[in-house]
């Protein structure tokens, strides 16, 4: 497993093991994808809104304990950072290669849905004002929600799989930057 793969993966674990030390009945994945769709709209959240909004939609029974409120904090600024790097360095949260098919399957349509969660939870985006790029996108990712059965899946399955993760990540990072340019100020000559 490279290096890359590694931190992925137990970063995964981390959050996953934060969660449900909590009794979340969602997963990380569909906390990353609510976070991503929100902020793919220019929304924003402060601290306290942050802590309250990813406790509520991980479906917990409580807020977060004191000493859980600064992984989740720092979940925030580096998703948030990873959407902002130049290096486009932006992954999805999803379980490690090494899982089941239908695990990471499952965290795949659940990034999905949390993404269109948050994205329409944003209030920021008309939603008769899209263009049909940003609409397509969309569409992929309500199809992406409900998952592909395994049963539906040959022997070019991981392929597939791979690829609707990596056009996941593009597509968010396309939305994120169509939704958040910063406007240009016209320069005096």
């Amino acid at each position: 497993m490279s290096n890359k793969a590694q931190a992925k993966s137990s970063r995964f674990d981390l959050y996953s093991n934060l969660a449900l030390a909590q009794g979340a009945l969602n997963s990380p994945s569909a906390l990353q994808g609510w976070l991503i769709g929100y902020a793919a709209t220019g929304a924003r959240l402060n601290k306290e809104q942050w802590l309250t909004e990813s406790a509520s939609y991980l479906d917990m029974q409580n807020a977060w304990p004191d000493n859980n409120k600064l992984p989740m904090l720092a979940f925030y600024q580096d998703e948030l950072k990873s959407l902002l790097s130049e290096d486009m360095d932006f992954d999805l949260l999803l379980p490690s290669d090494d899982e089941d098919f239908s695990v990471r399957m499952q965290a795949f349509s659940d990034w999905a849905k949390g993404f269109l969660d948050g994205f329409g939870a944003s209030g920021r985006v008309n939603e008769d004002a899209l263009d049909e790029e940003v609409v397509e996108v969309l569409r992929h990712y309500d199809a992406f929600s409900y998952g592909i059965e395994e049963d539906e899946i040959d022997e070019d399955g991981e392929v597939l799989f791979t690829e609707l993760v990596e056009h996941a990540r593009v597509t968010s990072l396309f939305l994120f930057y169509h939704f958040n340019q910063k406007q240009q100020e016209p320069k005096l000559h």
